[in-house]
């Protein structure tokens, strides 16, 4: 204000000193009085005067700019410059005072927004950049060749796995350009011309996007290359990827796949064979046992009988461990108490009719008694394959397997320190070439070998390994190249040792048969769909004194036990026939109320909680026999069953009783 008060004081200050020189000319007075005293007095005066005139003039301009300011900075006009201002000026100041608050609220509003569009921006550039670090990641440790061309043919990107499978790195061979990636997959593979059509047809459409067929490289692996385009969300098309897929496990597999495929078929026919089998040693062992009660004078012709009797049993045993390897059946193996001592034996013996005579095998066991509860035919087959597996390994000559038992206490896998328990340690130990170390981490693995030709199948150790983990045990394995291999295995011991009996030696001429309890009075009905199987079962049942009736299938059966008046005291039922199975005949047979005991016998390992859910909640098989069975095992079993209707006709003593009897026997596996 002060500035414009002094420019304009100038101007005042001309405009009333200027006239009174004016006057003066005109009346004849001369101007030297103005440079003198008077001059200046009235100079001073006449500036004094502008300057008042000019303070007073600016008042009104002074207020309103004051009050201008004031409400620029939304404060009220002091009180002085108050009284120059209008009327009007409070009602501008209010619409001034709006508008600024409506735009001090847009401005907040504004800020805020800026913040938050801030706030976001930052964590997208997050998420960005760990979602960029994740697809680096991902793309660095693919198990696929990965390449990314854009449109105009240059390299964008490219991962380490497809170094791997050029030989070099991508830069080295083709550097940015697209064209000479391709001619260096081209080189990769054996059959180039192949690549090359395939190449040309996937490049001449932009929308091309196959895979083609397994190709051989080289260096002998096997590869598949993949093809799609990149597009925009418009559609556009902006690139292609190329993914190279290494197939040369995926064929291992495939070979894998079909090996196990051909053994379960193998399976299956063993277990077929093996069902036949025991049939017809069923009525072997049966006329063996017949001709051996027969009386007979000549000792020789006795000791052949029983030699004869003992080689059926042991065929028997092993189409028990046929089955047990095709695993046919349909329940779980059966579990005895085993003395180990005595399959080792028996492994040492087949041992010398399965290798070089040259090759010595050592048995060693300790004084102590060694018990697992075990199904002995997959223990045998246990150490048969780590046996064999020895023998394979062994030098030219001097070959040495030795077997063991030992009683241990050791610390079960997983278990927690301290936790110890009571194994039998299994031992297989040899002087072979041992095992390379590349390969001591594979040997398990099902269909893994390094015998050439056609000497392994690779399961033997995989089965083996199987076997035990069933039986809750584990192996171990040490190895030493060129000194040889210890495998161990630990199963369970068992303190639970049940009388053994010596089911080698089927002999029965010491009369421990059970004859029928009442005579010929007690009728038991034979249903199997084999002759030879039915004829030797109704001799022996007749031998024991019983009246057998036949049957050739389970419909067969049904008509006898539920229309006809026959009294039928027990049963004894195939499971596998034709026409009507003895699962479904049982069932049917129990749906009729027909609680007449069953002997349920069958060359499969059967599973009994089978048989309680086909009872309904009528009584289930006495007892369930493996074929071959002998007349000892018959006339127990028999007996078993029909005892209960011996007791309940001495203490009812009136009519026989047509259908079906109110029994509960126990199921024995």
């Amino acid at each position: 204000m002060n500035s414009l008060r002094l420019r304009i004081l100038f101007p005042l200050w001309l405009f009333g000193f200027l006239p009174a020189m004016g006057a003066a000319k005109m009346m004849g007075q001369p101007l030297d009085w103005f440079y003198g005293i008077t001059g200046v007095l009235l100079g001073g005066g006449v500036f004094l005067a502008a300057y008042l005139i000019g303070g007073w003039v600016l008042k009104p301009t002074s207020a309103v700019m004051k009050g201008t300011t004031a409400v620029l900075r939304g404060v009220p006009p002091d009180s002085e410059s108050a009284e120059w201002l209008p009327s009007d000026f409070w009602k501008l100041r209010c619409d001034i005072n709006m508008i600024f608050a409506k735009q001090r609220q847009a401005l907040n509003a504004a800020e805020q927004h800026a913040c938050q569009t801030a706030q976001r921006l930052l964590n997208a550039e997050r998420l960005l950049r760990e979602a960029f670090t994740a697809l680096q990641g991902l793309f660095a440790a693919s198990d696929e060749g990965v390449a990314v061309i854009d449109a105009q043919g240059a390299i964008i990107a490219t991962n380490a796995k497809l170094d791997e499978f050029l030989g070099k790195p991508v830069e080295e061979l083709a550097g940015r350009d697209g064209a000479r990636l391709m001619s260096a997959f081209a080189e990769r593979f054996e059959d180039k011309q192949a690549f090359a059509s395939w190449m040309e047809r996937m490049t001449g459409s932009l929308d091309a996007q196959e895979q083609t067929q397994p190709l051989s490289t080289v260096d002998g692996h096997v590869y598949s290359l993949r093809t799609s385009p990149m597009r925009t969300d418009a559609g556009e098309v902006i690139g292609r990827i190329w993914i190279v897929k290494d197939q040369s496990q995926l064929r291992v597999l495939e070979r894998q796949l079909r090996e196990s495929q051909k053994m379960g078929t193998i399976g299956q026919l063993a277990g077929g064979i093996a069902h036949d089998f025991n049939n017809l040693l069923t009525a072997i062992r049966g006329n063996l046992t017949l001709a051996e009660l027969t009386p007979s004078g000549d000792a020789s012709v006795r000791d052949r009988l029983q030699n004869a009797s003992h080689a059926t049993q042991r065929a028997a045993d092993l189409v028990k461990s046929l089955l047990g390897y095709s695993r046919s059946h349909n329940g779980q193996a059966v579990r005895k108490p085993v003395n180990l001592k005595r399959l080792l034996a028996e492994v040492q013996a087949l041992l010398k009719h399965s290798i070089d005579p040259t090759v010595t095998v050592q048995m060693r066991a300790g004084m102590d008694v060694s018990h697992v509860l075990a199904d002995s035919a997959q223990i045998e087959q246990v150490m048969l394959n780590l046996c064999l597996n020895a023998r394979d390994a062994l030098p030219a000559d001097h070959g040495v397997i030795e077997i063991a038992v030992e009683n241990v206490t050791q610390q079960p896998h997983g278990a927690r320190p301290g936790e110890d328990a009571d194994y039998v340690m299994l031992i297989v130990r040899d002087n072979g070439h041992g095992i390379s170390p590349d390969h001591r981490h594979r040997i398990f693995e099902p269909f893994f070998t390094t015998k050439t030709g056609a000497k392994s199948s690779g399961l033997g150790l995989a089965t083996a390994q199987d076997i035990v983990r069933e039986h809750g045990g584990w192996i171990e394995f040490d190895s030493q190249v060129g000194r040889g291999s210890e495998f161990r295995v630990y199963l369970p011991r068992t303190e639970h040792v049940e009388a053994e009996s010596d089911v080698s030696s089927p002999s029965l001429t010491d009369g421990s048969a059970i004859p029928a309890p009442l005579g010929m009075q007690t009728t038991v009905l034979v249903v199997d769909d084999e002759a030879p199987v039915r004829s030797i079962a109704a001799n022996m049942l007749g031998f024991l004194g019983y009246r057998v009736i036949e049957a050739s299938d389970g419909q067969q059966m049904l008509d006898i036990c539920l229309q006809s008046q026959e009294k039928i005291d027990a049963i004894l039922l195939d499971i596998y026939m034709p026409k009507l199975s003895g699962r479904e005949a049982f069932k049917q047979l129990r749906a009729g109320n027909c609680d007449v005991p069953v002997v349920v016998c069958s060359g499969f390992i059967i599973d009994p909680d089978e048989f309680m859910i086909l009872s309904q909640g009528h009584p289930p098989p006495v007892d369930i026999m493996l074929k071959p069975y002998s007349l000892d095992s018959l006339s127990k079993a028999l007996a078993k069953a029909v005892r209960p209707a011996e007791s309940e006709s001495r203490r009812s003593a009136t009519s026989p009783m047509t259908g079906s009897r109110p029994l509960q026997p126990a199921l024995v596996a």
